[in-house]
């Protein structure tokens, strides 16, 4: 196909950031463009009738493209809708499930809710991965968009004002010391990220250096330039050898405590560095709230409950007044400690915490039954095979949390074949600017 330009009218936006246009029998996906807008733009790959290509001009904008608060957008690859007024966002987002819905999971789209917003839509986000490159220049800040090159960034206006300081404070002490920084190609140096986290409910941020060596160079200088400048909650010095994970390895605190705690309706949440948690605090409370009301109004006292990737404990221990008995289970040790240690910070005695994988623990457990399971995979989703066993475990209903529409909509399509009817499924904004949408989805057996 030549590269020629071709002029199309955007749809609509689609799970992935694009926006969609249908022309001369073609699907069209091109980025940074949005619903009515005319455009020419430039293919740079076809793939039978599906063409992707890269804007060259806006010939008529939507009344909904309103001007960005980021210097580095759209070239930073964070954020793929920071210049689409907010509520515009929300309305694609909720179509963007529905259509996952119908088209992967061949169900009734009539049961997806509209989308519930996140309050904040500025500063929200509770954590945030920095990666440090060095070619000539030392960079510090995220991926461009679909490159592994880092862009070296100074303002970040979804993180806390806070994390742009600390970041961009801590590039110039790295210069200055002359810390050798990690080269992935070579898999040779040795400063790799800095993650920062951050406690909404507790105003408390831990910061953390990652390593590609088990020592960190100039480590009492750095302590003090934290101990100056910031007054961490917590300091901590991850050393992790892998590259495909940030948050993984051995770690020692430097300054301060050993984990960040959150609160939630009374429940406290103690967080180590590198268990997962939720990244929007305002929007993962509405989340809660949300199953607690499905569940008071569905379960009985004697009810049991299975909590299948129950990281540090978040469901168990929030829902656990409402059961008889919790069995919980997560694949990572450093999350099950903590999982163990919050449930006695909050008197929760209702609750088995397991060391499994999924997939092993179903398949030894199989003859188990539950009330309800409620689980939020990973991206990739669930197998066939935990969703047959799953299906036969669980007496009444399913509460399916995912953060991806794709695996979400293919997995319920397996769910209702297994003798489950769709209830509902409740999108909420957990990631504003971004394409990426958590779902609640409630499954009840038949």
């Amino acid at each position: 196909m030549d590269n020629e330009e071709v002029k199309i009218v955007i749809e609509k936006l689609v799970y992935g950031g694009y926006g969609m246009a249908r022309y001369a029998g073609k699907i069209y996906m091109v980025n940074n463009v949005y619903p009515g807008e005319f455009v020419s733009v430039i293919p740079t790959r076809t793939n039978k009738n599906l063409v992707f290509a890269d804007l060259k001009e806006i010939l008529q904008p939507s009344h909904q493209r309103i001007s960005s608060k980021c210097k580095h957008f759209p070239k930073c690859g964070g954020c793929q809708w920071l210049d689409y007024d907010y509520k515009s966002q929300l309305k694609s987002k909720t179509e963007i499930v529905k259509e996952q819905l119908e088209r992967i999971g061949k169900l009734d789209s009539s049961v997806v809710n509209n989308i519930i917003e996140s309050d904040l839509i500025w500063g929200y986000r509770n954590r945030m991965e920095y990666a440090f490159q060095k070619n000539n220049k030392l960079k510090l800040g995220l991926n461009i968009a679909n490159s592994n090159s880092v862009l070296d960034i100074y303002s970040c206006p979804i993180s806390p004002n806070l994390f742009d300081n600390i970041r961009n404070k801590f590039k110039e002490i790295v210069n200055k010391l002359d810390i050798e920084i990690y080269d992935k190609k070579a898999k040779k140096g040795i400063l790799k990220h800095l993650v920062i986290r951050r406690s909404f409910s507790k105003n408390q941020t831990m910061v953390i250096i990652v390593t590609n060596t088990e020592y960190l160079p100039h480590e009492e200088e750095i302590k003090q330039f934290f101990q100056q400048n910031f007054h961490p909650y917590s300091l901590i010095h991850l050393m992790n050898s892998s590259d495909s994970v940030v948050l993984r390895g051995p770690y020692k605190t430097l300054l301060g405590e050993g984990v960040l705690n959150e609160e939630f309706d009374d429940f406290k949440f103690q967080i180590p560095p590198t268990s997962f948690f939720q990244n929007n605090y305002n929007v993962t409370q509405k989340l809660l709230r949300y199953i607690l009301e499905y569940f008071k109004n569905n379960t009985q006292k004697d009810a049991t409950m299975l909590d299948l990737y129950s990281g540090v404990g978040l469901f168990s221990i929030y829902f656990s007044p409402l059961f008889k008995h919790i069995e919980s289970v997560e694949t990572s040790k450093i999350s099950v400690k903590a999982a163990i240690a919050n449930s006695h910070i909050n008197f929760t005695k209702n609750v088995n915490f397991i060391l499994a994988s999924s997939k092993p623990y179903l398949v030894k457990n199989s003859s188990k039954r539950f009330d309800f399971v409620i689980l939020d995979p990973p991206r990739k989703g669930l197998e066939k095979e935990e969703i047959q066993l799953l299906s036969s475990m669980a007496k009444k209903g399913i509460i399916y949390i995912s953060c991806d529409p794709s695996t979400f909509a293919r997995d319920l399509n397996i769910f209702a074949k297994n003798g489950f009817t769709l209830k509902s499924v409740q999108p909420f904004d957990m990631f504003p600017h971004s394409y990426h949408i958590e779902n609640v989805g409630i499954l009840e057996k038949n």
